[in-house]
């Protein structure tokens, strides 16, 4: 199964990459910057339970010639174990589709500082079972509200390529309840825009 979405993300990346380097060529700003920029990422989350959920994401933006650019984003993660809440989950499997926005601090270098806030929708699936009985498993299938915040620098090698790094807090499925699972932490990420 993680084979089967891996090939599917891939594809779905080649496709756009295709599909805009032909749009891009006619759709640029007045500063030579394409009016749409694309964000492949490979993303690290901490999360307050001392577990590790990582995976790709992929986000398309749009250039207003202004600092603020709008944008969506859709990004995987999972981890094998996580303990929360006195349950044993198995096999997290987490798909954010979000809306982003991002604001550069400031444009006239080559280092780039930025800050960001995406909010969105989570889809959940895992296997549970309780500390007390580990041995019955039951699969949940969950919607969650999905919220980012965070800080980032890019490099502008040139107006199209620049690889960045940023740092966040990230909530998968965040509600008022406490005894929900919600999978957040601290969120590392490294990619490229063009």
């Amino acid at each position: 199964m993680k084979r089967i979405l891996t090939l599917n993300l891939a594809l779905l990346l080649a496709c756009g990459f295709s599909i805009t380097a032909n749009a891009q060529q006619e759709t640029k700003t007045a500063n030579d910057e394409p009016r749409y920029t694309f964000s492949p990422a490979y993303e690290f989350l901490r999360s307050t339970h001392s577990n590790y959920f990582n995976g790709p994401s992929f986000k398309v933006t749009r250039n207003l010639e202004s600092r603020f650019k709008p944008g969506i984003g859709i990004g995987y993660a999972t981890t094998k174990l996580h303990f929360d809440n006195a349950l044993l989950l198995h096999n997290m499997k987490l798909i954010p589709v979000y809306a982003n926005v991002s604001y550069d601090i400031t444009n006239k270098s080559k280092f780039e500082p930025f800050a960001e806030a995406s909010a969105g929708i989570t889809f959940l699936r895992y296997d549970r079972s309780s500390e007390a009985d580990p041995l019955t498993i039951k699969r949940i299938n969950e919607r969650g509200l999905y919220l980012y915040g965070g800080f980032g620098v890019r490099y502008k090698v040139t107006n199209r390529i620049a690889p960045y790094i940023s740092a966040g807090f990230k909530g998968f499925n965040n509600t008022l309840n406490d005894l929900d699972i919600n999978p957040h932490g601290i969120t590392f990420q490294a990619g490229v825009r063009f």
